[in-house]
């Protein structure tokens, strides 16, 4: 059976959008670079944690600091987080070499997702503070 125009026109359209839809699923978080501010998605968010960087007063400005640390609550780096908002809708998936991720984020409530690899996800539900910054502290006890 041979196709017209038309149909084959719409089913390379279709393996197209299924490929492009895979492609999405399989997406990375965007990787951050440490000690560097930058926005995602309208929010303002950066990467720090290590060494003498950590005390740079710029930072005092963001008002949620998301922590990565283990049972012994020492920091651990190279953490990833899923942002979405109170309703679930996704807002940012990023990943930091260093031990904390800071966020400007709108009033409203919020879910985050931490993922470090080889342990199990973290989940936290919060709100930014009106004023100063909260610590969002992801303990990761099988590491």
């Amino acid at each position: 059976m041979l196709m017209t125009s038309f149909a084959w026109a719409g089913a390379l359209g279709a393996a197209c959008l299924l490929v492009a839809s895979a492609g999405d699923a399989a997406a990375q978080p965007a990787p951050l670079a440490l000690d560097t501010e930058t926005t995602i998605a309208g929010v303002d968010v950066a990467c720090t944690g290590i060494g003498q960087t950590r005390l740079d007063p710029r930072w005092d400005a963001y008002p949620v600091r998301v922590e990565f640390s283990n049972a012994r609550s020492e920091y651990l780096s190279d953490g990833e987080i899923a942002l979405a908002d109170a309703k679930g809708t996704p807002i940012l998936d990023v990943r930091c070499e260093g031990p904390w991720i800071l966020l400007k984020l709108k009033p409203g409530a919020y879910r985050v997702e931490g993922r470090i690899a080889n342990a199990k996800p973290r989940t936290a539900r919060f709100k930014p503070p009106a004023k100063g910054q909260m610590r969002l502290v992801l303990q990761f006890p099988d590491l």
